[in-house]
């Protein structure tokens, strides 16, 4: 189908396009015309400006030439009347040459003269009588010491009856005894030539003398007042000797009127010629010259307008064409044809446009079956990715499946495990009675950390799992420095001494002080870099230096641990603190391990602020330095004694292992407390039921009742006065404690059970006397657990931050969840819900965080009345959130405050 589409039949009017080009080609005539046409005014104007000021400057040359020529006239004559030898003329003579210069030079109205004492010889005036030998000494006169002094004296500008201008005029002659004669000149021929001097039209001249005091104008007042212009800026300059603007000067004359100004200065006398010309005369050819080039420019730029309509019209016509035909093949219409006669890019432009169409339509043809085959390959790799997909979420949850199994395999062994160890560690802390000698006392020290270190041992199948979760948490209490890190020593001397090696030990005196911390995860890091030291040490020693820095609210432990070993390697040193990592591939072929104990041992350091760095290089060995932060010891109680209790308590122990009984009793008779036993769940019920008890220590896995049912069991029994339940397990992992706070139990105790852990947990606030209903809500609404491990990173003082801050920002958040629900935005819901989560997670607040991440997610689905509710709900739910937490952190912010 060969259709040609009709040129008349696409053109349509004329759009943006052609309102582009016209208005572009307009832009540039005119820019181009407005440019042409600023640079010849401009220029025009500056030569206007710069003929006019010359034109100026002539004239008041000009006339300062001919008062120049005028007053030099003058001298001349009075020179040639001085030139006569007073021998050879008398008195009369001097008196008829005198009266000869007068009728000579109207301008001179008196002439006197002075010999050379300065004594009156001859005086003839138009003004008054003639005096002849008067020899009056005007010796003193300044005329007649003027003329002395430099030969010619010009005096002043005075007025004769306030009406006439008279200067003083004096001049000395040669010879040996020289004598002076003194003129007084009428100035009316210097107004006469000012009154003449024509500038422009309206232009005139005024003349000013050496101080600035006007002497000639056109109009008389002015120099009849002897007007002082000393003060006018362009006087001023000119008295200073600084020439005038090339270009002239603009200022106001006397009448305020604003004119353009130049000035010559008459050399002998000093005097300065002002000649001015009001600007709108001066401006006139200018502004005249402006007019004609705007009328030229806009004449030429509607020419230009012309000839862009037309240019415009040339170039978008077949544009519009163009724009249509293409339109067109859009649609669908491929048979299109379009006909543009223009010669040239354009016409070009139009025949690609006919050769697309008709490679479109060949292409068009196979294109349905191309797009079929396309449509089964993309659905054939959908089903594909959906079987992927699908085997993903199977592999997902088996995997699932398998980290829960693995955790509570970990829980169990880790519980079977303790449970001896329970026994063990129990028993050798009632054997400290504080009656020991030295020797005993350090055995058992030495025994009681062998304990600990099996302990250490059964924990590290949960360490670095925890510590890749974030769940470690410290738990400080008080102890000796110095004995932990002999202790530590003494239980790795004799692995160093088995493998022929040297220990030395060098303790400061600064560590035999009492600290607060983790003497667990402390002494676990030191076994762990001693006992890294001696394995990879084949031969020479090993050395440990420790010292401790005292500060105003804490310790800096330093501890150095030097080997003789095989070294590590430069480009190792970070890397050997990384998982799984060791120095090189044969380091596990030859000393075995995993490489995870470093890794472990600089995230306890860093879980109790310190650090820990290696210093090393191949076959010289290794420096390991730690360095730990603790607190000043809070407790003044000595080595082997227990500090006994403010207050004995009625505690129920429940535990189905007799040996736990047996020394969990023991314990709480040691800590000066009142113990029953109960060794099932079941027991542990009906004894609640029957006595009242302050705490009761629950152990969790009994084979008939475990302990989180005993719990719930012993919370629904409506107690008057419900008892403390802390949990004791080896279990603590985020799942437990989430289970232990829904059957009301806040507290956990790691077992194997330490004396000082125990007593701490007992004796944490034994004057807290709240009812049941509020215990029970913040084992329902806070993470009791989460909080301590809180308090115990952070500190007091920044939990209480924490708290005000979470007062501050609740509240405006709940507000905020109010109006975005009342006005149905439903973004603006889910992220206030968000955000309110986020802080309530910092201090533990559960349930309030799990009910605003279930907002958050439903939100987007919500109708009106359903977010209402929701937010109705955040609110009453924070309220209670944070009654409770204020309950708990108020003793805690009253301690800090005392």
């Amino acid at each position: 189908m060969n259709e040609t589409v009709d040129q008349g039949h696409l053109r349509t009017p004329p759009g943006r396009l052609f309102r582009k080009y016209l208005y572009s080609i307009v832009a540039l005539a005119f820019a181009a015309l407005a440019v042409n046409t600023g640079f010849d005014v401009w220029f025009s104007y500056r030569e206007q400006k710069q003929l006019l000021a010359a034109t100026q400057r002539e004239q008041a040359a000009s006339a300062a030439i001919q008062i120049g020529q005028f007053i030099g006239q003058i001298e001349n004559q009075i020179r040639w009347l001085s030139r006569l030898p007073p021998e050879l003329s008398t008195n009369e003579d001097e008196r008829l040459n005198a009266i000869r210069l007068l009728r000579l030079s109207p301008a001179i109205a008196e002439i006197a003269e002075l010999d050379a004492e300065g004594r009156e010889q001859v005086r003839v005036s138009r003004r008054v009588a003639d005096r002849i030998g008067s020899k009056t000494d005007l010796s003193a006169s300044p005329a007649f010491r003027g003329a002395n002094e430099s030969r010619t004296y010009y005096g002043p500008v005075y007025f004769f009856g306030d009406t006439e201008p008279y200067m003083t005029l004096a001049a000395r002659s040669g010879g040996r005894n020289p004598n002076v004669v003194v003129a007084e000149v009428n100035l009316r021929f210097i107004w006469d030539l000012v009154a003449g001097i024509r500038v422009g039209n309206t232009g005139k001249a005024y003349v000013v003398d050496r101080m600035g005091v006007l002497i000639a104008h056109p109009d008389l007042w002015p120099a009849l007042r002897r007007s002082d212009l000393s003060a006018h800026a362009d006087v001023r300059a000119a008295l200073d000797g600084v020439g005038p603007p090339s270009g002239g000067l603009v200022k106001e004359d006397f009448s305020g009127q604003r004119v353009l100004s130049t000035y010559a200065t008459v050399p002998s006398l000093g005097w300065l010629v002002f000649v001015e010309l009001p600007l709108s005369e001066a401006y006139a050819p200018i502004y005249a010259s402006i007019g004609r080039s705007t009328f030229l420019l806009i004449v030429l730029l509607a020419f230009a307008v012309l000839v862009s309509l037309w240019l415009s019209r040339r170039m978008t016509v077949p544009i519009q064409m163009l724009t249509q035909g293409a339109r067109r093949i859009g649609s669908g219409d491929l048979g299109l044809r379009l006909a543009i006669k223009t010669g040239d890019e354009l016409e070009a432009l139009g025949d690609q446009f006919n050769r697309m169409a008709a490679h479109l339509r060949e292409s068009y043809a196979t294109l349905e079956r191309k797009v079929i085959e396309r449509t089964s390959e993309l659905e054939k790799a959908r089903d594909h990715a959906l079987a992927e997909h699908d085997a993903a979420e199977r592999a997902r949850s088996v995997a699932v499946a398998a980290n829960e199994t693995k955790s509570r395999f970990l829980a169990v062994v880790s519980h079977e495990l303790r449970t001896p160890l329970n026994g063990v560690m129990g028993v050798l802390q009632l054997l400290d009675d504080g009656r020991l000698g030295e020797v005993q006392r350090r055995h058992l020290a030495t025994a009681a950390a062998s304990g600990e270190t099996l302990i250490a041992l059964v924990d590290a199948i949960l360490e670095y799992a925890r510590l890749e979760a974030s769940t470690e948490a410290l738990e400080t209490r008080d102890f000796r420095l110095d004995h932990l890190i002999e202790t530590a020593a003494d239980l790795m001397r004799l692995q160093a001494f088995g493998k022929g090696l040297t220990f030395d030990l060098a303790c400061d005196a600064t560590v035999g002080t009492s600290v607060r911390g983790d003497p667990v995860r402390l002494n676990r890091v030191l076994l762990n870099l001693i006992g890294n030291a001696i394995k990879f040490t084949p031969s020479g020693g090993i050395g440990l230096k420790a010292s401790a820095e005292q500060h105003d609210d804490h310790v800096l432990l330093h501890v150095t641990i030097r080997d003789t070993g095989i070294g590590i390697a430069p480009d190792m040193h970070e890397r050997i603190f990384e998982d799984f990592v060791q120095a090189d591939d044969s380091i596990a072929r030859r000393f075995g391990g995993t490489g995870l104990g470093l890794a472990i041992a600089r995230r306890l350091t860093r879980l109790m602020h310190g650090e820990l760095t290696v210093e090393s290089a191949p076959g010289v060995g290794s420096v390991f330095t730690l360095e730990v932060p603790l607190s000043r010891a809070t407790s003044g109680v000595a080595q082997g004694a227990v500090e006994p209790p403010s207050r004995p308590l009625s505690v129920l122990l429940v535990d189905d292992d007799p040996v736990n009984c047996e020394v969990g009793e023991a314990i709480l008779n040691r800590l000066g407390h009142r113990p029953t036993i109960a060794t099932n769940g079941a027991a542990a019920v009906a004894l609640a039921r029957e006595q009242s008890f302050d705490v009761i220590l629950m152990d969790l896995h009994m084979p008939d009742m475990d302990g989180v049912e005993a719990a719930s069991l012993i919370g629904k029994l409506g107690l008057p006065r419900m008892p403390r339940i802390i949990a004791v397990t080896a279990d603590v992992s985020r799942s437990a404690r989430g289970r232990l706070a829904s059957a009301g139990i806040i507290q956990i105790v790691s077992k194997p059970i330490l004396i000082n852990a125990l007593r701490e947990a007992i004796e944490e606030d034994p004057q807290n006397e709240q009812p049941t209903a509020t215990r029970l809500a913040a084992g329902a609404l806070i993470d009791r657990h989460f909080l301590d491990d809180q308090r115990e990173l952070l500190g007091v003082s920044q939990i209480a931050k924490l708290h005000h801050l979470l007062h501050q920002t609740g509240a405006k958040l709940i507000e905020d969840i109010a109006g975005a629900a009342e006005a149905g935005d439903r973004k603006q819901l889910a992220r206030s819900a968000h955000q309110l989560g986020s802080a309530a997670s910092a201090l533990g607040l559960v349930r309030l965080f799990d009910h605003c991440r279930d907002v958050e997610l439903a939100a987007p689905t919500m109708s009106p009345a359903e977010c209402e509710s929701a937010a109705r709900e955040l609110a009453a739910l924070r309220e209670a959130s944070m009654h409770t937490l204020d309950d708990l952190l108020a003793p805690a912010e009253q301690r800090s405050i005392r």
